[in-house]
């Protein structure tokens, strides 16, 4: 599925807390919420990794040294128009965010997001190698140039035509267009359990497509060195959407409104830290340093403060100050406890009051 607009990701690092904290994974859970979908560092992880590794294996297999430059965008999925390019949901980068789609918003299997990406590739193995220019290409799919529609007639019998995205709610998606026609082909005789030649024996021209491609890449070899020049493009990413990721899936109600208040306020105590990251402290540490001295502060400028809801309260921001990866130079330490001090009556107070 070609498109012109998408992204670029970027690696990051991600900090882990016990699950032996019952109130971790609500609170990691509120921090991605209030987060805005173009701050979130993102990498390929857990399931989708698995699927780029699998889709890496299965291109080598075939004699295939090109590898797509993926990168996370907004949605749909896309190859971007001749490039190399292929564009993925935000939300399939890991699988916290995807649990959140799978919910909230709309749902991919393992197998799925596998069969997208041997079309898309499928896509991008067409530009980069420019096999839509020859002549045995435009006789076997047809007019690259033809018009892309939105709507389109297909032959429900047709014999000329695989069918793969077809069983993902595209019906007879070979049909679209020559490009659509071409990437459908490829992603079936890519996946190793297609079984292709078997279940293609008795349609023509749909095995005369599998044939050329299987000829391309296993005998031809046209693709077992990496093309010399490659467009990419990275124009637009999920670096440009500026909402929550609450607001992306419409889902603002499941923001706890404390525990948003809580986070902005320690971000205001613990701003990003310029220069080393390794001559500052961690601020869940810090507060766990001083943990003693606060409780008795806390209960003794509060009034009916019992110690284990300051205790508990100092946990929880314990945790949000490690999800949030929030950090203090040695030097502030004085000032910075001052602050939490301040900050951490007025949040106890507030509950408290909300309590009674």
């Amino acid at each position: 599925m070609p498109t012109t607009r998408r992204g670029f990701s970027i690696p990051a690092v991600h900090v882990t807390i016990s699950k032996k904290y019952p109130r971790a994974r609500e609170l990691s859970f509120q921090k991605l919420l209030n987060q805005t979908v173009s701050e979130l560092e993102l990498r390929p992880a857990d399931t989708l990794r698995e699927c780029l590794i699998q889709l890496r294996r299965e291109l080598k297999a075939n004699r295939i040294s090109f590898f797509p430059h993926f990168y996370f965008g907004e949605e749909p999925w896309g190859c971007i128009d001749r490039t190399g390019s292929i564009e993925i949901p935000f939300y399939l980068a890991n699988n916290e965010l995807r649990r959140v789609a799978e919910r909230y918003y709309v749902s991919y299997s393992k197998e799925e997001i596998m069969m997208i990406l041997r079309h898309e590739t499928g896509h991008a193995v067409n530009y980069v190698y420019k096999l839509w220019k020859t002549n045995e290409w435009k006789n076997l799919f047809g007019n690259f140039h033809q018009r892309y529609v939105k709507f389109y007639q297909f032959d429900r019998y047709s014999k000329s035509h695989v069918k793969y995205l077809h069983y993902m709610g595209n019906p007879h998606y070979a049909q679209k267009h020559p490009d659509e026609d071409f990437a459908e082909t490829f992603a079936v005789w890519l996946d190793p359990s297609s079984k292709w030649k078997w279940h293609y024996r008795s349609s023509n021209g749909a095995l005369d497509k599998l044939h050329y491609v299987n000829r391309a890449f296993r005998k031809q070899l046209l693709a077992d060195h990496r093309p010399l020049k490659v467009r990419y493009d990275e124009s637009d990413s999920y670096r440009t959407i500026r909402t929550t990721v609450a607001e992306y899936f419409a889902i603002e109600k499941k923001v706890d409104p404390r525990l948003k208040e809580y986070i902005q306020d320690f971000r205001e105590i613990f701003p990003n830290v310029s220069g080393r990251i390794r001559r500052s402290i961690r601020a869940d540490l810090f507060i766990q340093n001083y943990v003693e001295y606060l409780e008795e502060e806390l209960a003794t400028w509060i009034d009916k403060a019992d110690r284990r809801s300051v205790r508990k309260y100092l946990r929880e921001i314990q945790t949000l100050c490690a999800l949030n990866n929030l950090r203090l130079r040695p030097d502030q330490a004085t000032e910075k406890l001052v602050e939490l001090v301040i900050v951490a009556t007025y949040h106890l107070l507030q509950r408290l009051r909300h309590i009674r």
